[in-house]
């Protein structure tokens, strides 16, 4: 499988790991994913976002005040952080959600929907306090709804559906060889 992130998903997943370390966390979680979303804040996800009416300075500020831990990673220890495995099934339902808008490039919009379907992270938690729906957060990116296939079938046979393992570990090289682009238009 040759799954392909776009160069703004690869300084997010490299921006993760800084929000990690800042906030005191050994692994990267699918909030400090999120969190580093925010932090490029100029992509499909954070437009899709205003366009729906969330404030992401108080987002940021949410999630920032849900995981910050008491003590302090070292910067030194930088590389040693890594993905834990909530943050990689997000990442492999981010892959699932590029399949169902009918992308071929993982993208942030495709994380941050994946986090709206999926419980378990305080940026799911703030999205559905705000009230903000799948559906809106579809629409405000400019896909149809009806276009949208939720009805698409992602059991891993199908074609285009990345194997999980597979994504897994293109995600973990990615963020072992850090954040490099041939394209100097990205900043």
């Amino acid at each position: 499988m040759d799954f392909r992130f776009s160069d703004v998903f690869f300084k997010v997943l490299e921006f993760s790991r800084d929000e990690a370390v800042r906030t005191g966390w050994h692994n990267i979680g699918a909030d400090h994913i999120m969190l580093a979303v925010l932090r490029h804040g100029d992509n499909g996800a954070c437009r899709a976002l205003e366009a729906s009416g969330v404030d992401l300075t108080a987002f940021k500020c949410h999630i920032d005040d849900a995981v910050f831990a008491d003590e302090a990673i070292p910067w030194k220890d930088r590389e040693s952080v890594n993905l834990c495995e909530g943050a990689q099934s997000m990442l492999q339902h981010a892959a699932l959600e590029a399949a169902r808008c009918g992308d071929e490039v993982l993208e942030p919009l495709h994380f941050l929907l994946a986090v709206c379907r999926i419980s378990g992270s305080y940026s799911h938690d703030y999205l559905d306090d705000c009230g903000v729906s799948l559906k809106a957060l579809v629409e405000a990116a400019g896909i149809e709804w009806s276009q949208y296939r939720l009805d698409r079938r992602h059991d891993g046979a199908s074609a285009g559906t990345p194997d999980p393992q597979l994504l897994a570990e293109a995600i973990e090289k990615r963020l072992r060889e850090g954040y490099t682009t041939d394209n100097p238009n990205v900043s």
